[in-house]
């Protein structure tokens, strides 16, 4: 990407194909198939010899290539060699394959694609070896020069590969305007680009923005959002030649948005808050949602990112119904959701393309496979394991590996830990800015009083951001240039070492993250195992902020439950009063409910007023008869909510309406149970209900013979459902044994094999 930019030339392109590793390479040639002979791939073929390259059968439907109507083959030859030409006797083994698969009636017509340079006489050759063999009809060849040709011609393709875009000189396929704005774009995510692993957030955003011409990323932090953005955002500016224009807020863009320009990108990332939902931006993009709607209809793509909990706070003010895209194109990234292919490929990219030197990559790469199937495995993983700084001390096997991606922060705390005052200081000063400080830096009292307790100064805080920049930080190109944590999890190790200091806690309560927070420190509690900070009195509405602002509810209902004294909790109520509706309404099961446990917690102290007591009491009588729930009578902390007689009341109600038909009861569970389900454990809350009232009506003999009954025709219910559940698992387990299984699952080649070439 150096050099002056031009216009399109119509030279001999080329890209750096080599850098794609055999598994990118083969997922390139999949989309030139689809794309530009609009074959569908439908299965790839292990081969007996290890899966050395194997290939893609389907029928072919496209004759304006040459082909005849059948069956085809696409066989893929990669090397890591930039320089390497196809020769005759190097495709010895795929010659003997594509003998095999035309016997068998699956190559009418034969393609190899390669990234090595293939010449005129060496095609030729090809072509006739493979014409000669008996069942194969047509041979097509295309080498480095052709598929770079091809990606050239198709802004399309290119933005079904994304990762292409850093593979060659942009300037050969982008006009000067466009040019400059993707270098910007570049500047800031060229190390993420040629990492890039496409997954199906990707897809269905590409999907989307080409088909509504807006698409609004939801997911959790650091799911990827930001990438897919820039990704798609490059990929606007090839394909549809737009300006792009990363946004702050609704303001900008009406000040931004030309009517007279149709080809406009809009970026906004956080676009309802950066890490809780901020009301007034609502609000705000509720007078612009008529422009926006304009700016589409005229041509303009526009993108939105938001966390997901942040999204789903604003939708309470957000006018929809002047906006629908905002429902209709959501994408949902979900980092967890990675499928073990995606996960290998993350490996691989990252490994393959850090700093690790090749013995490193030789050594590592057998191990690799158990890496990204570990339980805790995130893309972050992945790039530490590709940079030496977080690999220093990592002892090479399967134990250490396995605790490296299971146990990430322990080894990002040694390494910080490692580093001198000075580095520790930096980092610490952008974790006090919620991890983006702004350069350059001016900092303010409360900032340099920190630096100064961390043993450092501005001068040696400026010269650390730019040693570790790349490693534990980056240098943001936006709207503004800043100094940002590579990852999250920097900003989680940070926080607990400062954790451990008492007389930086103002420094820890600013940088925490709300989820990471209540997990760590109590407010007024001494007695709470294991817990980080006692959070001092004058510190709690800080606090209170920050419980707030988490995106779980279950997390911030269990904080305020059993990590907080009264006083805290009063301060709470006071600033979010709203609190006690949202609670007082009770859900099935009451044991396993964070609102009920909360409402049970502020009527001990003394803070839940009498109306919502009485709502709760209402919704509980009625799920004592519906669901049924009987957990009010066994939580002795839920249980002291109610009066004697309420209790009486219940009681009553479940002897009338419930017991008389617990035959009907059981029907409806049946019928709601789904065969994954064990029937044991989908028929015991029903089992624990009947017996609690059973135990609270002991002295009724009608009750107890109905609900010995009822139980009676609940295990003859359980063991007809546990037939059926038992004899798909047993077809489950015989499929999963089978060697042929087995054996096939040896035979496919590792996405790592070529990971040190």
């Amino acid at each position: 990407m150096t050099g002056s930019c031009s216009q399109p030339q119509a030279q001999e392109v080329t890209y750096e194909l080599h850098s794609l590793g055999w598994r990118g390479f083969q997922d390139l040639c999949t989309t030139v198939v689809s794309e530009l002979f609009g074959q569908t791939v439908e299965a790839y073929l292990s081969s007996n010899d290890g899966g050395r390259d194997g290939a893609f059968t389907g029928q072919w439907s496209n004759l304006e290539e040459g082909g005849v109507k059948g069956t085809y083959t696409v066989q893929c030859k990669h090397t890591a060699h930039p320089t390497k030409n196809l020769t005759l006797s190097s495709l010895s083994g795929e010659l003997e394959k594509a003998r095999r698969l035309a016997l068998r009636g699956l190559a009418d017509n034969y393609i190899l694609m390669t990234n090595m340079g293939v010449s005129g006489s060496v095609a030729e050759s090809v072509r006739s070896e493979l014409a000669s063999m008996p069942g194969i009809r047509w041979v097509g060849v295309y080498g480095a020069t052709w598929i770079s040709l091809r990606i050239r011609e198709n802004s399309r393709l290119r933005m079904l590969v994304p990762r292409v875009y850093g593979l060659g000189d942009l300037s050969q396929i982008l006009d000067e305007r466009a040019y400059d704005q993707a270098k910007a774009l570049l500047a800031s995510i060229s190390d993420d680009l040629a990492k890039f692993v496409i997954t199906d957030a990707y897809r269905q955003s590409a999907s989307a923005i080409q088909e509504h011409g807006f698409v609004l990323l939801l997911g959790e932090p650091a799911s990827g959002k930001s990438t897919i953005a820039a990704t798609l955002a490059i990929g606007a500016l090839d394909r549809w030649n737009c300006s792009t224009a990363k946004l702050l807020d609704a303001q900008a863009f009406i000040d931004h948005w030309n009517p007279h320009e149709p080809r406009q990108f809009f970026w906004i990332d956080d676009v309802f808050g950066a890490t809780q939902y901020q009301k007034e931006t609502a609000l705000a993009w509720n007078s612009a949602f008529q422009s926006l709607q304009a700016a589409i209809k005229r041509g303009a793509r526009v993108l939105f990112t938001s966390r997901d909990y942040v999204f789903e706070a604003a939708l309470a003010d957000l006018k929809t119904s002047a906006f629908p895209l905002v429902r209709e194109s959501q994408v949902i990234v979900n980092v967890q959701g990675l499928t073990a292919d995606e996960r290998d490929r993350i490996l691989y990219n990252h490994i393959k393309l850090g700093d690790q030197p090749r013995s490193f990559k030789t050594r590592i790469k057998p191990l690799l496979p158990a890496v990204s199937r570990a339980a805790r495995f995130l893309p972050e993983t992945a790039r530490r394991l590709g940079s030496q700084m977080f690999t220093r001390k990592l002892e090479m096997s399967a134990a250490s590996l396995k605790a490296f991606a299971e146990r990430p922060l322990d080894f990002l705390l040694d390494v910080i830990r490692s580093l001198d005052i000075h580095a520790k200081a930096a980092l610490a000063l952008v974790f006090m800015r919620g991890g983006s400080l702004e350069s350059p830096i001016d900092l303010v009292e409360s900032e340099r009083n920190a630096v100064e307790r961390l043993g450092s100064t501005l001068a040696g805080v400026s010269q650390s951001l730019g040693s570790l920049n790349g490693s534990l930080v980056r240098f943001a190109h936006d709207s503004e240039n800043a100094w940002q944590f590579r990852h999250p999890t920097i900003a989680d190790a940070i926080g607990q070492i400062i954790a451990d200091d008492p007389e930086l806690i103002d420094v820890y309560l600013s940088g925490t993250p709300p989820e990471k927070l209540v997990r760590e420190v109590t407010c007024g509690r001494h007695d709470i195992v294991g817990a980080k900070v006692v959070v001092p009195q004058s510190r709690y509405l800080e606090v209170v902020g920050k419980v707030r602002a988490l995106d779980v509810a279950r997390a911030r209902n269990t904080f305020l439950t059993q990590r907080c004294d009264t006083e805290f909790l009063q301060m709470y109520l006071t600033q979010y009063p709203d609190t006690l509706k949202v609670i007082s309404t009770p859900h099935s099961f009451l044991s396993a409910t964070s609102e009920a446990a909360l409402l049970a917690r502020l009527h001990e102290a003394k803070l839940l007023p009498e109306r919502y007591r009485a709502v709760f009491v209402a919704g509980v009588r009625t799920l004592a008869v519906t669901t049924p729930d009987a957990d009010f009578l066994s939580s002795e902390r839920i249980r002291a909510v109610f009066t004697k007689d309420e209790i009486a009341g219940i009681l009553s109600l479940v002897k009338r309406n419930l017991l008389p038909d617990l035959s009907g009861e059981i029907d409806n569970w049946r019928w709601n149970y789904n065969r994954s389900e064990d029937p044991d454990w989908y028929f015991e809350p029903l089992k624990e209900a009947l017996e609690t009232f059973a135990e609270e009506l002991d002295d009724d003999e009608e009750v107890q013979a109905s609900v010995a009954n009822a139980l009676v025709e609940i295990n003859d219910t359980v063991e007809r459902l546990r037939e059926d559940f038992e004899g798909d698992e047993e077809v489950y387990d015989e499929l999963s044994s089978s060697s042929g299984r087995v054996d096939l699952r040896e035979q496919e080649r590792t996405i790592f094999d070529d990971l040190d070439a």
